[in-house]
């Protein structure tokens, strides 16, 4: 057997092959949780046979991540250890997730594109998601399990089916929806804008309405503290304990965020919404959601609505005052308030997290966030 460890960024993955085995585990059975690993994950898509050996020390390495609030997974599981990791009921102690089946877009239609990834139809009835080269595999099982919990709890969303590969790339299987892209309905009848505007509040007053599973969905804000401070250097240690002084301000909350909600992330499905791209979705106040809305909106000269919904920005303004004043309205008036006075700021943390896990945009991201959001965060402060 053979294990090669590897880090990137708090990640520490141990790439295990061949035979785990009452005469190797002992190899992986070490002390792999050191300052700096925040998670740590088991690839054994190589190896062809585990033991029971191997199975305690999956458990004790388990143990220790708990312990050490480290997030442990196993992951590129191969059938065979599935089943035997699925009988002993570890698959209930531990995430697993299985080796994703290998497919080809080779003759598929192309359905759509967005900054993560491409849509392709499967057959009449499924669509495969496939994100872009890159972008780390657990994602896609990310999206299909946070999509899955979402549906439980109450927000209407594409049923989802199975993680795949497609050589390097990682993608979901969903149902393929007989639907309308919300951001297309808008650009084909703009002088409805305000319609839509409160239509797009009712959507994400009722996201904001369905408590978050703590087993399943993280809290967004220490995640958002992360994402901040991964920053310094390109941004100077001024912005950063700037930006880290705002984020706490905002309240703490167990309720669901999409964190990408905007209109080409939803479907309108006989006049019923159906949110996609179910990625992000965190527990949080619902101010990251209107953040996000912002940030695509909220600014017309930045170009954002246009290159992101296809919508023309002076309409996507539209769009967006219809929106604060219908999701605003059954709030307080201190509620509105405090997100006008933060608005660049909020705008700002979706570009931030994107930094993260993006790192082709990185440049593009940075530079709206350094060079458009930040003077006005700054003047945000300035009139407070």
């Amino acid at each position: 057997m053979n294990i090669v460890p590897s880090t990137a960024g708090d990640l520490l993955t141990l790439t295990v092959a061949g035979r785990l085995g009452a005469d190797t585990a002992t190899e992986l059975d070490k002390n792999w949780i050191v300052p700096g690993v925040a998670r740590l994950t088991v690839d054994l898509g190589g190896c062809s046979f585990v033991s029971s050996a191997g199975l305690r020390v999956f458990i004790k390495l388990a143990r220790e991540a708990n312990n050490a609030a480290v997030a442990f997974a196993l992951v590129n599981v191969q059938p065979s250890a599935y089943q035997v990791l699925e009988m002993t009921g570890l698959t209930q102690l531990m995430q697993i997730r299985r080796k994703a089946r290998q497919i080809s877009i080779e003759g598929l239609e192309f359905l759509s594109a967005g900054v993560c990834g491409q849509c392709f139809r499967l057959d009449p009835e499924t669509v495969v998601k496939l994100y872009n080269e890159g972008v780390a595999p657990e994602v896609a099982e990310q999206e299909k399990t946070f999509a899955r919990a979402a549906l439980i709890a109450g927000i209407p969303t594409a049923l989802s089916y199975d993680v795949v590969a497609c050589g390097s790339r990682t993608g979901v299987i969903y149902e393929m929806l007989d639907a309308q892209l919300f951001s297309r309905i808008i650009a084909a009848e703009p002088t409805a804008a305000s319609q839509y505007g409160k239509q797009l509040a009712e959507i994400a007053q009722n996201i904001h309405s369905k408590v978050g599973d703590k087993a399943v969905f993280q809290d967004l804000k220490p995640r958002m503290r992360g994402y901040i401070e991964n920053l310094r250097g390109p941004l100077s240690d001024r912005d950063i304990a700037h930006l880290l002084a705002r984020l706490e301000c905002i309240p703490d909350a167990e309720t669901l965020v999409h964190f990408d909600l905007h209109t080409s992330n939803i479907m309108i499905r006989d006049g019923e919404a159906v949110i996609i791209d179910m990625g992000d979705v965190s527990r949080g106040h619902y101010l990251f959601d209107v953040g996000v809305i912002a940030m695509i909106y909220a600014y017309p000269e930045s170009g954002n609505c246009e290159f992101v919904t296809k919508v023309p920005n002076a309409i996507g303004r539209q769009l967006y005052e219809s929106f604060l004043g219908a999701y605003f309205a059954g709030r307080p008036v201190k509620d509105f308030e405090f997100f006008i006075r933060n608005e660049a700021f909020l705008a700002s943390l979706r570009l931030i997290a994107a930094i993260a896990f993006l790192p082709a945009a990185k440049d593009a991201l940075l530079e709206k966030v350094r060079d458009f959001l930040l003077p006005r965060i700054y003047a945000e402060s300035r009139q407070q």
